[in-house]
């Protein structure tokens, strides 16, 4: 199970990487594709301070600077890398308690949360795709499959 969220963190920041390249190329980038990464990143983040109690700094839609979404998306990375290479297999069973940004509270294993995570940010990746259609040749090619062969 380690392993399995290790490789999803890998590729789930190769993926990122990949969008947020396509947006610094860009004059002037469609603002859907960068709020749709900016909560693609916060969210990670937002996920990251309910499971370590860490003290959370963004709201889940702030908008960040493309300037800035590199260095986020490191961050981040760096982040759950380190937070999923330090449990323990049967830590992803472990049950987490939190609320939602409505208030409403929840249970979720570790495991759980990891994969909603990935699942979360490729289908905002699909949104940004379709955001960059016009504006942006050729689009980035974001597909697990595509990371894997690499």
């Amino acid at each position: 199970m380690k392993a399995y969220h290790i490789r999803l963190l890998q590729y789930d920041y190769w993926a990122n990487l990949r969008i947020i390249e396509a947006l610094e190329k860009l004059d002037t980038p469609p603002e859907r594709a960068v709020l749709l990464t900016s909560h693609i990143l916060n969210a990670q983040m937002v996920w990251f301070t309910r499971l370590t109690n860490d003290h959370l700094v963004v709201g889940v839609w702030d908008l960040l600077p493309v300037s800035w979404l590199k260095e986020t998306a490191d961050l981040s990375y760096q982040k759950w890398d380190s937070y999923v290479k330090d449990l323990d297999e049967a830590d992803f069973n472990k049950i987490i308690k939190y609320r939602n940004t409505k208030g409403e509270y929840f249970e979720s294993p570790i495991g759980e949360i990891l994969t909603h995570l990935n699942h979360h940010a490729a289908y905002h990746r699909g949104q940004i795709i379709e955001a960059l259609k016009s504006v942006f040749h050729p689009l980035p090619a974001t597909d697990y499959i595509l990371w894997s062969r690499e």
